[in-house]
């Protein structure tokens, strides 16, 4: 197992290449809608949105992996950042890194809870298998996972893919094109700029892969640049 696999495993420029966002509203794939008020929020992740404590990696905390506070993972600076705006609105948030693992047999039953948000943040990438992800259908259960939280077709759904560069991440990213989701691509965070990720910050190698306090700041307005107007 790599080393990127052993700590996010534990739980559970061309035309498109784009700094913050493809910002293409649709209330179903090929449909514009203008931005609808949003009362709550649901963001879906692995150990980058939240992980719960594990010593055995050096691990102690339950928010997102590396970052040095819970105010400092990118979920709680979103948090911050929609509720200066509007107190109001509800962001519940969870790891769904099983579906990662073994998307093919998944219970999406699992997360009835999340299902008919305004708004679905969905950042995955990073514990999907690159050699098998293609030949495994990935994108058609990536496909399911997102129609089962949308049954409506009411929801604004935002993609993002890993902050890992893999070629998982140009599945999702031609998934949320062909599809006209808003986009938010991370890779670049990891691959340009060592001070993104917690590398020689933990003893164990993993755990440093994930994005530390500055890459969760940029992770976070990212997303945040994707989705502010519709807080406006």
């Amino acid at each position: 197992m790599t080393a990127f696999k052993l700590l996010i495993c534990t739980i559970l420029t061309p035309l498109f290449f784009l700094v913050a966002c493809d910002k293409v509203k649709s209330e179903e794939p090929g449909k514009e809608r203008l931005p609808q008020k949003i009362k709550n929020v649901v963001i879906l992740g692995n150990s980058i949105v939240a992980h719960p404590a594990k010593t055995s990696i050096g691990w102690n905390a339950d928010w997102g992996m590396a970052a040095s506070t819970r105010d400092s993972d990118f979920v709680h600076r979103l948090i911050h950042k929609i509720h200066k705006i509007d107190p109001a609105v509800d962001i519940r948030y969870t790891s769904i890194a099983p579906f990662e693992l073994n998307y093919e047999t998944y219970d999406l039953s699992q997360l009835s809870a999340y299902r008919n948000a305004d708004m679905i943040i969905i950042k995955i990438s990073e514990n999907v298998d690159l050699q098998t992800a293609d030949k495994r259908g990935f994108i058609t259960y990536y496909d399911k996972l997102i129609k089962y939280l949308n049954p409506d077709q009411k929801s604004q759904i935002i993609i993002s893919d890993g902050f890992w560069p893999s070629p998982v991440n140009e599945l999702i990213k031609t998934y949320a094109i062909d599809h006209k989701y808003p986009f938010v691509t991370l890779p670049d965070l990891y691959r340009d700029d060592v001070a993104n990720s917690a590398r020689g910050k933990f003893e164990n190698e993993g755990v440093g892969n994930h994005p530390s306090d500055q890459g969760m700041r940029n992770i976070a307005n990212r997303i945040w640049d994707c989705i502010a107007g519709y807080f406006q």
